[in-house]
């Protein structure tokens, strides 16, 4: 079974090298397409990506004959190129249909959510639309790195089911129920700055959710200070005494 892996995120580069860890003995072979992040080749295909796929990076999929594409956490929007040299995956960190869109697990914090799921779904035409293959809920308490790894575990978890079933031609999916879809933008960097304003609007705990979801390698949370000196927040505590 042939698997193309589009990697741009630290996350989905651990589900992949666990991937093809356990399948190094079986059949499966991996081409692996990465921007923005450096990885080993090891022995498997390696494309590299600038900024966009051109008509060479295409060939070069199609010639690999894929059985799935796991476009897990990539950056960009899936084109129709893409989608119909083989079945294309994403993986979704939110109970789909809720919180399509980006930022995900930064939306879902900010609005108070400490159980979640992880959703892996064909990719489709409109975002986060294509029909559910794997769900499965998740805690979103603690902090990022925390949630990250719960992530990477369901979505190792999750693509081994999908395969197995590929495999065997029993994959089935469920479409989503489009009625009750939210939708949210990707946040901008500029939103993670704390204003004088927002000590008067929001409560302790606002902060401390905003604080535990803005860790690297998105901007982390930040007061400007004299001079547009910046103070970076990483870790918080917070008094529940008071809520």
């Amino acid at each position: 079974m042939n698997i193309v892996s589009l990697i741009s995120r630290e996350w989905s580069y651990e589900i992949t090298s666990k991937l093809i860890d356990y399948y190094k003995s079986k059949t499966n072979s991996f081409l692996l397409v990465t921007k923005n992040i450096q990885i080993k080749k090891g022995k498997n295909k390696l494309i590299k990506i600038n900024k966009k796929f051109t008509t060479k990076h295409i060939k070069i999929i199609e010639s690999f004959s894929p059985d799935l594409i796991l476009a897990y956490g990539w950056s960009d929007y899936i084109s129709k190129e893409i989608r119909k040299i083989a079945p294309c995956l994403i993986l979704h960190p939110s109970k789909l249909p809720k919180y399509r869109g980006g930022s995900p697990i930064q939306n879902q914090i900010l609005d108070g959510k400490i159980k979640s799921a992880v959703s892996i779904i064909y990719a489709e035409e409109n975002l986060d639309s294509g029909n559910i293959l794997f769900q499965e809920d998740i805690s979103f308490d603690g902090y990022l790195n925390e949630i990250l790894n719960r992530i990477i575990k369901k979505g190792i978890k999750g693509s081994k089911k999908i395969i197995k079933l590929k495999k065997l031609n029993k994959l089935k999916s469920v479409p989503q129920n489009h009625r009750l879809a939210t939708f949210y933008n990707r946040r901008k960097p500029i939103q993670s700055k704390i204003s004088l304003q927002d000590f008067k609007k929001f409560n302790a705990r606002h902060f401390y959710n905003l604080v535990r979801g803005l860790q690297e390698p998105y901007p982390l949370v930040y007061i400007e200070c004299k001079n547009k000196t910046k103070l970076y927040l990483e870790r918080v505590l917070l008094d529940k005494k008071n809520e």
